[in-house]
Order: C-alpha cells, then sequence, then structure tokens
C-alpha cells in the first residue's frame, strides 16, 4: 500500500533570512554546481531536479551553467521568489510541490538534488522514492547534499538552554543523513531501496567563515532556525537574554567574531 504524505515544515516566515544562515562561498559553489553537472551529464542535455529549491542556491548558478535545464519546487512560494531573483528569466522553472508528490512523470530527470530537506518531512523515506521514481532508470543520480560543522558556541548554548526547558522542537524527519543513507543502501528485499550510495570527495568543499557574534545573536533574536520556530515567546526571551549575557562574557568586544570549520558533503546515489 503506498504511503500517505505527512507533514511538513515551510519555511515561508524565513525566506527574506535564510541565505545568511546557509552560506557557501562562491568558489565552493561553482565546485558543487560543477560537479552535479558533471556527474549528471548535463553538457549532453538532460533535466535536473533540485527538489526542496528553497532560495536557489544551488539551482540558480546550475541553471546559468545549463540553462532550461534546471527545474527547482519548493511547497514555500516566498523561498521560491529569492530563487527567481537569483536567476536569469528563462533559465529556471520553478513550481510549487510537495516532494512527497512529485508533479512529474516517472523516468524524467537525470539528477535530483535534496540538501537540507529530509529532517522536514515526517515521511522522508517517501521523499526518497519520489525522487527514485523520476530519475532515469540506471543513468539518473540522486544527490544528497549536507553542510557540516560551522556551529556557533552562541547557537550551541542558546540550543542546550532551550533543550534544558524540554522548548527546543524536535526534527519532524531524519535529523541526521545516517538513516537515509542506510535506507538507501539496504537490499530491496530488506525493505531497503537497493541503491549504491557514493561520497563525492574533493578537498575544495572545505573552507572556513568569520561570522560576528552580533550576527549570530541577531539571527537567534529572528528565530531563523526551524526549530525555534513553536517556542512560546516567553521562553525564547528568557533564553535569548542568557545567551546575550553569555555572549558578553565569552567575547569581551563588541565587535568579536567567530571564525568556523565548515564542510560540504555530497552523496551520489544509484541505481
Amino acid at each position: 500500500m503506498p504511503m500517505t504524505p505527512g507533514r511538513y515544515l515551510s519555511f515561508d516566515q524565513v525566506a527574506g533570512d535564510y541565505d545568511q544562515t546557509r552560506v557557501i562561498p562562491n568558489t565552493q559553489m561553482d565546485t558543487i554546481v560543477r560537479l552535479l553537472g558533471r556527474e549528471t551529464k548535463l553538457a549532453q542535455n538532460g533535466l535536473f531536479l533540485d527538489a526542496g529549491v528553497g532560495t536557489g542556491r544551488f539551482a540558480a548558478p546550475l541553471s546559468k551553467l545549463f540553462p532550461a535545464q534546471v527545474v527547482g519546487i519548493d511547497i514555500s512560494l516566498p523561498m521560491m521568489e529569492q530563487s527567481a531573483f537569483k536567476s536569469v528569466p528563462g533559465t529556471l522553472a520553478l513550481a510549487q510541490a510537495d516532494l512527497q508528490r512529485l508533479p512529474f512523470r516517472s523516468d524524467a530527470f537525470s539528477g535530483v538534488l535534496l540538501v537540507h530537506i529530509l529532517h522536514l518531512m515526517e515521511r522522508w523515506p517517501l521523499v526518497l522514492t519520489e525522487a527514485r521514481r523520476v530519475l532515469i532508470p540506471k543513468t539518473g543520480i540522486l544527490f544528497l547534499g549536507i553542510e557540516t560543522g560551522g556551529r556557533s558556541v552562541l547557537v550551541d548554548f542558546y540550543f542546550e538552554r532551550a533543550r534544558a526547558r524540554r522548548v527546543l522542537g524536535a526534527s519532524l524527519g531524519t535529523p541526521s543523513l545516517s538513516p537515509a543513507l542506510a535506507l538507501l543502501r539496504r537490499r530491496e528485499r530488506d525493505g531497503g531501496l537497493g541503491a549504491s550510495v557514493s561520497l563525492l570527495e574533493t578537498p575544495a568543499l572545505v573552507w572556513k567563515r568569520t561570522i560576528p557574534t552580533a550576527d549570530t545573536l541577531d539571527a537567534l533574536a529572528r528565530r531563523t532556525y526551524s526549530q525555534m520556530w513553536n517556542m512560546l515567546e516567553t521562553d525564547h526571551v528568557e533564553i535569548l537574554a542568557e545567551t546575550q549575557k553569555y555572549a558578553r562574557q565569552t567575547f569581551s568586544k563588541s565587535n568579536a567574531a567567530e571564525t568556523l570549520p565548515l564542510r560540504f558533503s555530497l552523496y551520489a546515489v544509484r541505481w
């Protein structure tokens, strides 16, 4: 029996702020999009789907390299408006859709990209199944991307205080890629998706980012992280005040900043 789609989180309320907390430098982004194009052989035509396109961080630069071959879908119209601003007119197709019910025929895409999506979907295995359905058999590739590292001590402090109060929101889906990778690798007869999964290693996808502590505190104040959205305002105000006090104690200068290491990992899934 087909799985019924579950709940999901929409990023409508943070569309204007999202890119400030998810920064990939131009050099690394160029490496990522060229890697996607190379692996899926987009230079030889074909279509590429950015499933959960958001603000177009990946789809916009990819569509510049491969005009009219990239499709982006998201449940959030405000997020996709940001995608439209970034892309050259006519190069990127956008549509509002639920990733659990893709509005495309089977065997349509050379590649499908999922980045920071599965933790927002209650029935995330259905997202993987749908991605497989719309990929071209044997040659189509599913890409799973994740940014790791770069966690501010101030964000950690806030989240720890929120967890202690039991007010920090839990992920609807899987909080890490490990369960998804395990499901993909497991044989179909054992209830998995029977795929071959490989990590596309490249040293170019490691970098450092310097973030002013004032910017981090501002992002916390505006609740730009999805785990904060359902907190009561009284809890948020009190925890934010504790975090601001901790920042003053930890960073002596008003213009202090943190330099954080980051990595983008990209997995290629093939059937």
